[in-house]
């Protein structure tokens, strides 16, 4: 058995601590210190088709048990907030848009012809603090799928993730690593005097970008 401890960790940080643990171990308990993670936590290994119990601890703790052992058919449930970084995503094939399925948990790979883009630093409307955050989010998530896309495309404010001192970059190159092509539009890291900052990726044109859109199997872009 496994023990994690994700206390004061936030969404999905639990979740993937958990997920790399399960590669490992039959077994795996997770210390968390808030109740959507365990609900997140539990959601994920009832996809899986895991067995899983949250015992509380006190006021701010709980233990999150999942078992490989006597596993259950996987079972679809209903997303919750924290899916918004890692699922609630939309994919536009050409034809129309639909939701972004649960990977499937095997080994990773590199996708045939998808991409990702990022032509914001914030991930939906509203709040700009969450914005950044479920960015954030989104791509620390985007380096625990099993298939990895073949691009990362940046232009307008999304080139300001692939900065040195940004939240991001970290992530960006852990995928950079794994073979994912990073690439920031020229035009855009001009117009916010950023080349001589930037830490991953190459810089491109909309051209390129264009033309890598318009001929990629599926374009995902986070909402």
């Amino acid at each position: 058995m496994e023990t994690v401890d994700a206390m004061g960790k936030a969404c999905p940080a639990p979740n993937i601590m958990t997920r790399r643990a399960l590669r490992d171990n039959d077994e795996v308990v997770t210390r968390v210190s808030e109740k959507i993670a365990t609900e997140n936590i539990s959601k994920m290994a009832k996809q899986l088709g895991y067995h899983v119990s949250v015992d509380q601890k006190g006021d701010h703790e709980w233990a999150v048990t999942v078992k490989k052992q006597g596993k259950t058919s996987a079972t679809t449930t209903t997303p919750t907030a924290c899916d918004a970084a890692i699922s609630a995503s939309v994919i536009d094939d050409g034809n129309d848009q639909q939701r972004i399925e649960p990977a499937a948990y095997n080994s990773i790979r590199l996708s045939d012809g998808y991409i990702v883009v990022l032509n914001s630093d914030e991930v939906g409307r509203g709040d700009a603090t969450l914005g950044k955050q479920l960015t954030k989010s989104f791509i620390s998530s985007l380096t625990e799928q099993d298939v990895l896309p073949e691009y990362i495309l940046m232009y307008n404010s999304g080139v300001k993730l692939a900065m040195k001192d940004s939240d991001t970059v970290e992530d960006l190159q852990a995928l950079e690593k794994l073979g994912v092509k990073v690439m920031e539009c020229g035009i855009c890291v001009n117009f916010f005097d950023i080349k001589d900052q930037l830490g991953v990726g190459s810089i491109t044109n909309m051209f390129r970008i264009t033309e890598l859109m318009r001929t990629a199997h599926r374009v995902v872009k986070p909402c």
